[in-house]
């Protein structure tokens, strides 16, 4: 019966690749439309030992990638936890010459929509390629030492000077692949791994935003001049902490969809959006509230150190709760985001979402009934990471109310420092709510 069920899948599975095109090397195939139980099935030939990296960017379906061989055998596979959309990626290297498939599955999970489409690549490596990989590799050694890296900068503006020589979208692809991503540093490669960022995405948004990138550039490279902006703040922040570990810094470009976060290792930087001012051309920025943000102060070393103070909370904050504490899931993550901004601006002065405090302050008793009435449910899109569905106020609002609920708790404690390590290390968000008495002040 096993012999078969194995004969059985194997025909399925060839069956379903005779329906399907043999996929070509360093081409991309754009919308492959998938649904449930029907799994995308491609041939493909590959050489032993060569290097291929399997590319599949998932929009709108949440998939899992595999490998397999003429007889089924799985090889490889990859289910990376970004939810249905950003890439599925990775490398593979054969050890015969033969004929492959790669199946994109959806994964049977609550939540996951019945269909979606994906994009697919794959990479060959060839002998040039590995030996300009290598040759990178070394080339960036003395960067990945220093505690705060900034040479991905210069490598992105590279692959924006080089599109004027493109003729087509595949050589503009390539351009932000070999000149920006293949050379990224230890830190961007971390950015790329949290941010799902690929050379795809960056020619859409060379395409739709020349007029910001152009006019954001000369900004990009005062962070440059970082580092004892950084010192200055890990020192001020082991002051008020002196539990704080500093973590390594990176400032890359990105996409225009994320000023900072934080990886195992690195405090990550969006540069071209933490260096934005008024001064900057966003005229083709449609959405008001991300606009307001990007418009922000005209101080770019007080931006960038409001930013680094952010996500150096993040850094030092406790990722599971108490075993006994209620999982308040809004309540949690407003507190996680707002009480990064409240003690970055112990430490800076300032904060990074100055917007939502003017508007949070002249509404704070209608935003704080609205926001109890949902406070232990599972949804965050009307508080945080809202930017394309607000209207008439400003985005994320939910920082604010961290950021209150950490005032108020602050403001009521004798010991200063010990409210901080209160604050940082919080794991009870209900309990911490009522210990600050914010709910009382109404």
């Amino acid at each position: 019966m096993k012999n078969y069920l194995l004969i059985f899948c194997c025909f399925s599975a060839n069956l379903m690749a005779q329906n399907a095109p043999k996929l070509s090397f360093n081409k991309t195939y754009k919308d492959q439309k998938l649904s449930k139980g029907k799994d995308l099935v491609f041939p493909i030939n590959m050489d032993k030992d060569n290097l291929y990296d399997i590319s599949v960017f998932q929009d709108g379906i949440d998939v899992l990638v595999e490998v397999s061989d003429k007889d089924n055998k799985k090889l490889a596979k990859k289910d990376s936890p970004n939810g249905s959309w950003g890439f599925e990626r990775f490398e593979f290297k054969p050890t015969q010459t033969a004929s492959y498939f790669i199946t994109i599955k959806r994964l049977e999970q609550k939540g996951n929509p019945d269909s979606g489409q994906v994009n697919i690549k794959i990479k060959q490596f060839n002998k040039a390629d590995l030996a300009v990989r290598e040759k990178t590799k070394k080339e960036l050694e003395p960067e990945n030492k220093k505690t705060v890296q900034t040479a991905d900068i210069d490598h992105f503006w590279a692959a924006w000077d080089n599109l004027k020589a493109c003729k087509t979208y595949e050589d503009s692809v390539q351009s932000f692949e070999k000149l920006y991503i293949e050379r990224a540093t230890d830190g961007f490669l971390d950015f790329i791994n949290v941010r799902q960022w690929s050379a795809e995405e960056y020619v859409e948004m060379a395409r739709n935003s020349p007029k910001f990138y152009n006019s954001v550039r000369k900004n990009t490279f005062e962070v440059k001049k970082a580092e004892p902006l950084i010192e200055e703040v890990f020192q001020k922040f082991k002051a008020i902490y002196p539990n704080f570990k500093p973590f390594k810094v990176c400032f890359a470009i990105g996409a225009l969809r994320t000023g900072g976060t934080v990886s195992e290792n690195f405090v990550l930087i969006g540069t071209e959006i933490t260096t934005s001012t008024k001064a900057v051309d966003l005229s083709e920025i449609k959405n008001e509230a991300f606009r307001t943000i990007l418009e922000g102060e005209e101080d770019i070393v007080q931006k960038i150190k409001n930013m680094i103070a952010h996500e150096c909370v993040h850094t030092q904050q406790k990722s599971e709760l108490d075993s006994n504490a209620v999982r308040c899931n809004l309540l949690y993550q407003c507190m996680h985001e707002g009480f990064c901004d409240f003690i970055g601006e112990l430490v800076t002065g300032s904060q990074i979402n100055k917007v939502n405090q003017d508007y949070g302050n002249a509404h704070e008793k209608e935003l704080w009934y609205a926001f109890k009435e949902e406070l232990c449910g599972n949804k965050t899109g009307g508080w945080l990471y809202n930017f394309s569905e607000v209207k008439d106020k400003p985005a994320d609002l939910g920082y604010y109310m961290g950021y209150r609920i950490a005032k108020s708790y602050y403001d009521a404690a004798k010991d200063k420092k010990q409210a901080v390590v209160d604050i940082i290390e919080m794991k009870n968000p209900l309990q911490f709510l009522e210990k600050s008495g914010y709910d009382k002040k109404f």
